[in-house]
């Protein structure tokens, strides 16, 4: 009986028909972007991620008197910068302290994206996020990232490598070799350009795996956990670095930093070195990025919620006037005695069947354009970060499950759209539907 209403009214349903697969294709990339940033954030989170809550940023700084002509800080003075980590790190509440070259600053700001390949295959490569640390400092015990099973532990892995050493998450060890157990193997920093059409791969150095640890984001807003840790090759004391502080399991960091704030200038200086600012990891965090990344949200956000509206206004309008338009045979089937669920449901599967078909269509013309656009590539549309495992770059999973998703909003906007009228039309006597212009 649907299929024959369907076919019945099919003028009509012919340019509700075309409308739909047009709002389909086109909101595919609107989709497209929601289901991807939902799953970036909130199902995107790798295993052994570091626990955020128990960390503090400290903000070294240097002050000197009015007096003072020489503003260039010495090696000497720049030591006082190790007087105020141990004293931080004598805190009861305190379990590690390390120095950093900016790692929660600016790092967090951008994406600092180099390529890494196999030492005899430079074709083979992954996007990683570029980030150092101090050698010699606590780095990835106070940071909380943890080694794997057959490399050196997190201590170790801090102290004193070799020059040429990297250290790998897990997930970069893993698409480039296709197991974790990769201490002691070469790799190749590439940089890769276009030349004639065609991409070409550049050995810019070599390195060896010094450690691996479990995967982690470069920075939080960030899908990816592609990480590879250079040691520092200066490291000399910096006096405008940044402090980690890894409080204890009991600690509350807010507190913490409520405590220590009010005095920091006073009790934290030695020299002409002073820790300016503590602040917990998501404060941060947000005073960082959050803020700088505002304007840009803005501007992404407000053009697809306008064109969101549009859409759900013209499918709601759309269905409205086509329910009104069929208040007569509502009418006539509710005087041959027609039960209003049955007339619901028999509306709901013409506009729900007409729904996926058009879902369907529009989807498939989206999949020409894709072929046409090249977009079904390894990361090429989600970033540049080379050959993710994962669903969002293999193109069937991340086709169909956005095409679902799709669909069933269109199903929910189709839904609101009618159900209002064909209520109201259900609801009236057969006598004055029958009349109804």
């Amino acid at each position: 009986m649907i299929l024959k209403s369907l076919w019945t009214h099919k003028k009509q349903n012919g340019w509700i028909f075309v409308e739909i697969a047009i709002i389909a294709c086109l909101g595919w990339f609107i989709v497209d972007y929601l289901v991807v940033t939902f799953y970036a954030t909130h199902l995107c989170t790798p295993a052994g991620e570091f626990e955020k809550d128990h960390l503090c940023v400290g903000q070294m700084g240097v002050i000197r008197s009015e007096s003072a002509s020489e503003q260039i800080v010495t090696d000497e003075e720049a030591q006082s910068v190790y007087v105020i980590r141990e004293k931080l790190a004598s805190l009861p509440e305190v379990a590690s302290v390390c120095l950093t070259p900016d790692y929660l600053g600016a790092d967090l700001k951008r994406y600092n994206w180099r390529t890494l390949a196999l030492a005899d295959d430079t074709t083979r490569t992954i996007g990683f996020s570029q980030l150092f640390y101090y050698q010699n400092e606590r780095f990835f015990e106070t940071q909380g990232l943890r080694a794997i099973e057959g490399s050196p532990d997190a201590e170790t892995l801090s102290r004193q490598i070799a020059p040429d050493g990297i250290v790998v998450t897990r997930s970069v060890a893993r698409i480039l070799f296709d197991h974790d157990q990769v201490v002691g193997k070469r790799v190749a920093m590439v940089d890769t350009r276009y030349a004639d059409g065609k991409i070409v791969h550049e050995v810019a150095g070599y390195h060896i795996i010094a450690g691996v640890v479990e995967d982690v984001k470069g920075a939080p807003n960030e899908r990816y956990p592609y990480v590879v840790f250079f040691p520092r090759p200066d490291n000399s004391a910096n006096p405008y670095s940044k402090l980690l502080v890894r409080l204890k399991s009991d600690a509350d960091a807010e507190a913490f930093v409520r405590r220590l704030t009010p005095t920091l200038t006073s009790d934290y200086r030695a020299g002409v070195c002073v820790l300016n600012n503590l602040e917990t990891y998501r404060q941060h965090y947000d005073s960082q990025v959050a803020h700088d990344y505002s304007m840009y949200t803005t501007l992404a956000t407000v053009p697809l919620a306008l064109f969101a509206v549009i859409v759900v206004l013209g499918t709601l309008g759309t269905f409205w006037l086509q329910i009104r338009k069929r208040t007569e045979d509502i009418g006539i089937m509710r005087s041959f005695g027609a039960k209003r669920r049955d007339i619901f449901w028999m509306i709901w599967g013409e506009a729900a069947i007409l729904t996926v078909l058009a879902c369907l269509v529009g989807c498939l013309v989206w999949f020409q354009f894709a072929i046409h656009w090249d977009l079904l590539s390894n990361g090429n549309a989600y970033g540049n970060s080379g050959l993710e495992q994962d669903w969002v770059v293999r193109f069937w999973p991340h086709f169909l499950i956005v095409s679902t998703v799709q669909c069933l909003l269109l199903l929910a906007i189709v839904t609101l759209g009618m159900v209002v009228p064909t209520l109201v039309a259900m609801y009236k006597r057969p006598v004055e539907a029958l009349h109804h212009e």
